[in-house]
């Protein structure tokens, strides 16, 4: 910028020179042409164009599936509006019909879990009574058995022993009292009817014993043992009935439970796609997530480019508009790769906006990029970064887009050797002034030349103070 100010007052003195020269007789005098080197104090600007935008913006798009939202209500473009405030309504029918179809679908599996609940609930009390059955039996066949081996086994065999002994003793009691007799007989002491009716008793008993040893036998060695061996058939029976009642009330409890879990797993299924339609239901509204101003997007529609207005469907994250809060805003701007020493996070500068000179407004850098773009100036190329400036004061009438410019007093220079910007010439990259000699005529003399802004220039070497110098390039 300064390089351009140096070369353009340059050419606008010599041209001005040129043309009082050819149009007129009259030269200029000292005091047009000519001035003192002094000490001056001046503040270095750096003067940047930017363009105003909102700190913070939404863009507002449907977030609706495929090309399902047809707007039925647009809030103007350019209106203002406040948090929360509806400026996008989206046809409601088709999601309306798909909640309420899916809350009876939910309601209807609501029901059939409570009924698969309840046969679950009715399995495993169906089960438990079959349980407590065959248990109960358990029970009945282990003290048959014990009463066998233990109770009724014993005591009838106990009872079949003591008969025979019964037996045993009045038998023998018969054959010694016969032997008695048949002693007394052969003393010469004859009965013979009670050795008749002995003998006979005798025989009785005999028999009878017999038969008490064949019964006590039979009960002991075939009789008793099957009885015991059947009690232990039953309580193995009712052994396996328990098991069986068992594992077969797992499998169908297991089963009713399966049936259970199916249809919950159906109702959640059920349960969300309805959360996910009363989602998409709510996104038929949508509302300002701040205050701010309404700018309808404008972007190709239907084959054409144009904004979006009511009747239009979208596509899904289709943006349709955009929102920004104008009571924050920024400065987007550059920086050439020449001034970036002069600037500096937290620095102040002077705005003002194209549209509202008489506005001035003061702004903060809060941003300058780290990757340098560069761009075509003439013949060659510069480079520049992106920088951000956050604009202080809140104005409503500035909206993004605006042109504004911004001025920064990068430092500021006194009591420095200074001669007007226009004062420096150049020749092959060579920096010379025309001083004024005591003959009345100039000398090109090089200077060293130091800070500048747009009017005055620092002279470091070349000139001292009161030397005068030509403000055009001479003849020499």
């Amino acid at each position: 910028m300064k390089k351009f100010c140096i070369a353009f007052c340059t050419v606008f003195f010599a041209v001005t020179a040129l043309i009082s020269g050819g149009c007129s007789s009259e030269q200029p005098t000292d005091t047009q042409t000519v001035v003192p080197v002094s000490k001056h104090d001046f503040n270095i600007e750096l003067n940047i164009v930017g363009v105003l935008d909102a700190a913070k913006s939404h863009m507002i798009a449907s977030e609706l599936e495929g090309t399902n939202g047809t707007i039925i209500y647009l809030i103007n473009d350019g209106k203002s509006v406040v948090k929360g405030e509806t400026v996008v309504r989206f046809d409601r029918a088709l999601f309306e019909k798909e909640v309420t179809e899916l809350e009876a679908q939910v309601e209807s599996y609501t029901a059939a879990v409570e009924a698969a609940e309840q046969v679950v609930a009715f399995e495993i009390n169906q089960v438990e009574k079959e349980l407590v059955n065959a248990r109960y039996g358990q029970s009945v066949a282990s003290l048959e058995l014990k009463r066998l081996e233990e109770g009724d086994g014993p005591l009838k065999l106990s009872g079949l022993m003591e008969e025979r002994q019964k037996v045993q003793i009045e038998l023998k009691r018969f054959q010694d009292f016969l032997t008695d007799l048949e002693s007394f007989e052969k003393k010469g002491f004859k009965n013979p009817s009670e050795i008749s009716s002995t003998k006979e008793k005798i025989a009785a008993y005999n028999t009878e014993l017999s038969s008490v040893t064949k019964r006590y036998e039979t009960y002991k060695n075939n009789v008793l043992p099957v009885l015991i061996e059947s009690a232990k058939a039953k309580v193995q029976n009712a052994e396996m009935l328990v098991q069986q009642t068992r594992e077969g009330g797992k499998h169908k409890i297991a089963k009713t439970r399966a049936t259970l879990l199916q249809v919950k797993a159906m109702l959640k299924t059920q349960k969300s796609s309805l959360e996910k339609a009363r989602l998409k239901l709510s996104k038929t509204e949508i509302v300002a997530p701040f205050d701010g101003i309404v700018i309808h997007y404008q972007t190709f529609r239907n084959g054409e480019k144009r904004k979006p207005r009511e009747g239009d469907s979208v596509f899904m994250n289709q943006p349709i508009l955009y929102l920004p809060d104008i009571t924050r805003m920024v400065i987007k701007t550059k920086a050439r790769e020449v001034d970036l020493h002069k600037i500096k996070l937290g620095q102040r500068g002077t705005i003002v906006v194209d549209a509202y000179p008489d506005a001035k407004l003061s702004g903060e850098l809060t941003f300058v990029g780290s990757l340098a773009a560069a761009e075509e100036s003439g013949e060659s190329y510069e480079k520049y970064f992106q920088v951000l400036f956050k604009v202080n004061e809140e104005d409503t009438r500035l909206r993004p887009g605006m042109t504004c410019r911004i001025s920064i007093q990068a430092e500021s220079v006194t009591d420095a050797i200074a001669v007007p910007l226009q004062a420096v010439f150049t020749h092959d990259q060579d920096m010379f002034c025309y001083v004024k000699t005591e003959d009345g005529g100039f000398e090109a003399r090089s200077v060293v030349i130091g800070r500048q802004n747009e009017e005055f220039v620092e002279i470091l070497e070349g000139l001292t103070v009161g030397e005068q110098v030509s403000l055009i390039r001479q003849s020499l």
